[in-house]
C-alpha cells in the first residue's frame, strides 16, 4: 500500500491543478464544436484520458528531471528524485499508463490516431526541451491543445476556424500560466541551467503573461463575437481579465509561493470561461 501511495504521488494525484488545466480546453473544444451539446461518451472518454495522459505526462518528466529535481528546493523530495521509486519502476508506470490511453483510443476513432501520437511524441520531448529550448512552455501548450483538433474532428467532422483559434488560444494559456509556476523556481533554474519562459522572459517575466493573457482573452472574444454569443458569455470574459489582473498582481514580487497561487488561480479562469459557455448554450436566442 506504501508503495502504491508513492506511484500516486509520482503521478500528481494528491495535485489535480494539471488535471483541471487540462480539461478546461477540453470542455471548451466540446462545447463550441457542438454549439452546446456534445457526444456524453466522447466526453467521458476524453476525461479518462485526460487524468491518465497527465499521469503519464508527470512520470515521464520527473524521470527525465530527476537530477535536475533534486537542485531546486521546491522537488528535491519528489519520489524518484529522492529515490523512493526506482527507474524501472517508473517506467513500467509510463508505459502502463501510455497503454490504457491506446485502449482509450481504440474505443473512439482511428482518425485521430495522428493526433494522439503527436501528443504522445510532445509529452515525451517536453522534460528534454528545458535543456535546450528557450520557451519549454510552448511545447507544453502545443501538447495540452492537442485534444483540441481530436474533439473537433469527432464531434464535426473538420477542423473549422474556431478548432484552430481555440488551440491557440490554449497554447498560450499555458506559456502564461506556466511562466508564473516557472518563476517559482528561476533562481534555482538559473543556477543548473536548466531553461523556461520564465528566464526567457527576464525581468519581465509575469508583465509578458499578463499580456499573453490578455491575447487570450481576445481570442475568446473574437470566437463570441462571430459566432454571436450572448451577454453572459461576454460578462464571463470580463470576470476573467480580473482573475488575470490579481494573477499579475500575485506574481510581481516574484515570492515563489506566490507565483505558484498565481499558476493555481488560472483553474478559476478556466472555470469562469466554461461557465460563460455554458449559460450562453443554455440561454442563446
Amino acid at each position: 500500500m506504501e508503495k502504491f501511495k508513492l506511484y500516486l504521488q509520482l503521478m500528481r494525484v494528491d495535485k489535480p491543478i494539471g488535471f483541471y488545466l487540462l480539461m478546461w480546453p477540453v470542455v471548451w473544444a466540446f462545447l463550441i464544436s457542438t454549439s452546446g451539446s456534445p457526444n456524453i461518451f466522447y466526453v467521458i472518454i476524453f476525461f479518462i484520458g485526460i487524468v491518465i495522459t497527465r499521469s503519464a505526462g508527470c512520470v515521464i518528466n520527473d524521470y527525465f528531471d530527476q537530477d535536475f529535481d533534486k537542485r531546486v528546493e521546491r522537488t528535491k523530495d519528489r519520489v524518484l528524485a529522492n529515490n523512493q521509486i526506482t527507474n524501472q519502476e517508473a517506467l513500467v508506470l509510463f508505459l502502463i499508463l501510455i497503454s490504457l490511453c491506446f485502449l482509450l483510443l481504440v474505443m473512439l476513432d482511428f482518425k485521430i490516431i495522428f493526433y494522439a501520437i503527436f501528443s504522445f511524441l510532445l509529452i515525451v520531448s517536453y522534460p528534454l526541451m528545458k535543456r535546450f529550448f528557450k520557451v519549454p512552455q510552448l511545447i507544453l501548450g502545443i501538447a495540452f491543445g492537442s485534444s483540441i483538433p481530436m474533439v473537433f474532428i469527432l464531434e464535426k467532422g473538420e477542423i473549422t476556424y474556431e478548432c484552430i483559434l481555440l488551440y491557440l488560444a490554449t497554447i498560450l494559456w499555458a506559456v502564461a500560466y506556466d511562466t508564473y509556476y516557472a518563476m517559482a523556481d528561476k533562481k534555482d533554474d538559473l543556477k543548473i541551467g536548466v531553461k523556461s519562459s520564465a528566464v526567457f522572459f527576464g525581468d519581465q517575466d509575469y508583465i509578458y503573461a499578463f499580456y499573453i493573457q490578455l491575447i487570450v482573452i481576445a481570442i475568446f472574444l473574437i470566437i463570441g463575437i462571430t459566432n454571436s454569443f450572448n451577454t453572459l458569455f461576454y460578462l464571463s470574459l470580463f470576470v476573467s481579465l480580473l482573475f488575470i489582473l490579481y494573477q499579475r498582481g500575485l506574481a510581481k514580487h516574484r515570492i515563489p509561493f506566490q507565483c505558484i497561487s498565481a499558476f493555481e488561480n488560472n483553474n478559476l479562469f478556466g472555470l469562469t470561461i466554461t461557465f460563460g459557455l455554458i449559460f450562453n448554450y443554455i440561454f442563446i436566442s
